[in-house]
């Protein structure tokens, strides 16, 4: 086996490694306790007896759900219902920057840059719009698919730079923080039948 072979290889351990974690991650949640546990009564009975506390346990669980791949947006719905729009909205905008930047982290730590070493010319064109206009990438990828911590775990694999994400995210995740707050406003008995 020569030396392109075994860097095939390797790309292929290290994204194989982290689809895994993900896909595990996924099932986690879905088929354990760990989702009966996100449901909204017991969220606010763990708020209403931590009292300051439970502010940053919510933010932690909110971290470690971006982590498994809960979607985002189920977490500012509840922490609307739980906080507030206001305070509900922060929290959530916090919670969310730190979830990107973890996925961020473990992204680039289980995958490398990854992404880089794929020859096909459209995906290396659209791995080239990211890490030219990372900002940018960021701030519509944020308005399309709003908390996902796939964008993490993908753009971890490319070579944008960290600091450039973590900017991205402060612009583009505050835009679907806003817009679905006030959506949650309209629909608000309807989210939380849903809750319920």
């Amino acid at each position: 086996m020569n030396k392109k072979d075994d860097r095939k290889k390797y790309v292929g351990l290290r994204l194989g490694g982290m689809l895994l974690f993900i896909v595990l991650s996924i099932l986690l949640v879905k088929y354990t306790a760990v989702g009966d546990w996100l449901s909204l009564d017991r969220m606010q009975s763990m708020v209403e007896q931590t009292g300051f506390w439970g502010i940053l346990i919510f933010i932690g669980i909110f971290v470690a759900a971006a982590i498994m791949n809960v979607p985002g947006t189920a977490f500012l719905l509840l922490s609307i219902l739980l906080f507030g729009y206001w305070q509900g909205a922060l929290f959530t905008y916090i919670g969310a920057l730190l979830g990107a930047w973890v996925t961020f982290v473990l992204g680039r730590t289980m995958g490398g840059k990854a992404l880089t070493e794929i020859k096909n010319p459209t995906v290396k064109n659209l791995l080239l719009e990211a890490e030219v206009r990372p900002i940018r990438t960021l701030i519509v990828l944020r308005i399309l698919v709003q908390f996902s911590p796939l964008v993490g775990y993908t753009l971890a694999l490319t070579n944008i730079k960290q600091r450039h994400y973590m900017i991205g995210n402060v612009i583009g995740i505050l835009i679907p923080t806003i817009g679905l707050s006030i959506g949650m406003y309209f629909f608000e008995d309807t989210i939380r039948s849903l809750f319920g």
